[in-house]
């Protein structure tokens, strides 16, 4: 669930404060929202690659630690190079967020002894997930209240990456992470 809601996270932060963040830099609304448009394109994509891959290896950790890396990427080019970095950023943010979420719901189903279990795990996931996702959005409106800069949220982002890293070194194929539900 954590793991799921950190990764859906991001994207509740970038859909909701990408285009202010570049508005607040001197963009136009069309130049942000077109930003946004790039963010999805990019989501797209990635999912799209999920869904040719997923089959080829029970073990998901390589591709978890290949989206967590571009999300990171993306968080780390709208921190320290916003404007010089902006496209790279919501390419890299969108790969990342795009495969985060087909794949923390998939790892939660493998954890499933069978297709009840599994299905149950995925509703639990989702359900607690959402309401942390849901979360890193309010958190950075007051940081951006509070600090007049949305770039401490980026960071923050920066930061759980590294800790959607952690919990997915955990991923291996055929441990049993959750207790029977």
């Amino acid at each position: 669930m954590l793991f799921f809601g950190l990764g859906t996270g991001a994207y509740t932060l970038v859909l909701a404060w990408l285009p202010p963040f570049y508005t607040q830099l001197g963009w136009s609304e069309q130049a942000a929202g077109a930003m946004l448009g790039a963010v999805t394109l990019a989501e797209v994509v990635a999912g799209f690659a999920v869904s040719l891959w997923i089959d080829r290896s029970p073990d998901r950790r390589a591709v978890l630690f290949t989206a967590i890396a571009a999300l990171l990427a993306g968080m780390f080019c709208l921190c320290v190079a916003p404007l010089q970095l902006a496209w790279a950023a919501a390419s890299l943010a969108g790969l990342g967020i795009g495969a985060l979420f087909p794949l923390s719901l998939i790892v939660a189903m493998d954890h499933g002894e069978d297709p009840d279990q599994a299905s149950a795990l995925a509703g639990f996931v989702q359900g607690g997930g959402y309401v942390l996702a849901a979360a890193l959005p309010l958190v950075a409106g007051l940081l951006r209240q509070h600090l007049a800069d949305l770039t401490p949220a980026w960071w923050l982002m920066a930061g759980l990456c590294l800790a959607l890293a952690l919990i997915a070194a955990r991923f291996r194929p055929g441990d049993r992470l959750f207790l029977p539900l």
